[in-house]
């Protein structure tokens, strides 16, 4: 049973945003229309289309209800309308139509803007591309034009309830002010309420604001603020919220890569020495300060980097020629050591009780005797992140399906871990 129904105008909208859910790790399927809907336990978010943009009031009412009674006594997250990003169609009736599906108790929250598409909202206003929403293509459209560039007012049109706005202003004071200010709006019997809105970090802020403030409602949205909804219910619930980092590489670019990574993310650094793991005196205890240590850094951040490279200035680099000469080992021997000191550190902390999206490595011995010591021999390879670093999942083992990244310590440019975190911690629900 999906957990999130979204119901759209048109088809390009429902594939839309579940294009959008999937990047945030949740199952999506597409409807081409309400009749075919049949209920699948492995989706999480459904989209239906109901190509009713263009139809007479009526008759969008009518399908939007339809729709709607598919999921009557299902527990489901929260219904979405999925509105047309310039406000052509019905968006008016079908909102009715899904409150009316609903109890008294819900309102309806519209957030309209896009900002990856350059769809913004100041004041009630859209712009779109930097042009009024009137003076566009959505102002020209033969089938469904818009005549004015107020939400308000195009909402007007069709929804004869209370409707209420809340600007830029107090969006900015941040979430815990613009909670209040929602339940106030909600006492005030307001069945639609709607939002100015400039950037992701709006959607962030109105996102939790709604959802803390504990009211029943539908989201009213082209999809940014649909998937930001659905993302901060996930990271309530606290699933699949860390990446797990192991880096053994001392080159160059290496270094640069572990520079730019912990410029962009709040990640905590997990330094390992790596004398002590070639040490038979002082590798266990090193071990056990070093899961200990991760253990405590995972519960403050969800990323965690475990490393050896010589990121800082002060740091020295390892001279293993040296090394070789005063332990009269060999250098291929001295570099297993490190790695399979560097493997058994991150599977015995991914192992522990936390929900990992998954798991990056860079060199190749590291990689290897990470995969060892879960267990598993094989991955099954989804997709080249970039040439020379692979996504995949592991098979079998302690932790069969774990999602893992492995990419070689020359390989990329200064933004390739970068990349590589960001493809583990978008992407739960690829495949």
């Amino acid at each position: 049973m999906p957990e999130y129904v979204m119901i759209a105008d048109d088809l390009t909208g429902a594939n839309a945003n579940c294009s959008l859910m999937k990047k945030i790790g949740i199952s999506s399927a597409s409807v081409l229309s309400v009749d075919n809907y049949k209920e699948n336990e492995d989706i999480q978010a459904i989209a239906i289309s109901t190509d009713s943009r263009a139809m007479f009031e009526k008759e969008a009412y009518s399908i939007v209800k339809k729709a709607m009674a598919k999921f009557k006594n299902k527990d489901i997250v929260f219904f979405s309308k999925r509105i047309d990003s310039t406000l052509r169609g019905n968006i008016g009736i079908e909102t009715i139509a899904m409150l009316d599906s609903l109890d008294d108790e819900y309102m309806a929250v519209c957030v309209p803007i896009y900002p990856s598409t350059n769809r913004v909202v100041l004041n009630g206003t859209m712009v779109v591309n930097g042009s009024l929403l009137i003076n566009t293509d959505a102002g020209k459209d033969t089938k469904t034009p818009v005549d004015s560039s107020k939400v308000e007012e195009l909402f007007k049109k069709q929804f004869n309830r209370k409707i209420d706005s809340i600007y830029l202003e107090d969006i900015e004071k941040g979430s815990e002010y613009l909670e209040k200010l929602i339940l106030e709006k909600y006492k005030n019997n307001t069945k639609l309420l709607l939002f100015d809105g400039f950037t992701d970090k709006h959607l962030e802020i109105i996102a939790k604001a709604v959802i803390s403030s504990k009211i029943k409602f539908i989201s009213v949205d082209p999809g940014p603020f649909t998937c930001k909804l659905a993302e901060r219910y996930l990271e309530e619930e606290e699933i699949f919220s860390k990446v797990l980092m192991v880096v053994g590489s001392v080159t160059d670019i290496t270094i640069e890569q572990v520079k730019e990574l912990i410029f962009s993310y709040p990640i905590n650094i997990l330094k390992i020495d790596p004398l002590k793991l070639i040490g038979i005196d002082t590798y266990k205890s090193e071990i056990s300060r070093a899961v200990k240590e991760g253990e405590k850094f995972l519960k403050e951040e969800d990323f965690l980097l475990i490393t050896t490279t010589p990121y800082n200035p002060n740091d020295k680099r390892l001279d293993l020629n040296e090394i070789s000469k005063e332990t009269n080992m060999p250098i291929d021997d001295i570099s297993i050591m490190i790695s399979h000191g560097l493997g058994e550190i991150a599977a015995k902390l991914l192992v522990k009780d936390f929900s990992f999206a998954g798991v990056f490595s860079s060199g190749g011995d590291v990689t290897v005797e990470l995969i060892k010591e879960l267990n598993s021999n094989m991955i099954e390879i989804k997709e080249e992140i970039i040439p020379l670093a692979a996504y995949g999942r592991l098979i079998g083992g302690k932790i069969p399906g774990l999602r893992i990244i492995s990419k070689g310590g020359m390989v990329g440019d200064k933004n390739a871990m970068k990349l590589c975190l960001e493809k583990l911690k978008n992407t739960l629900g690829e495949e």
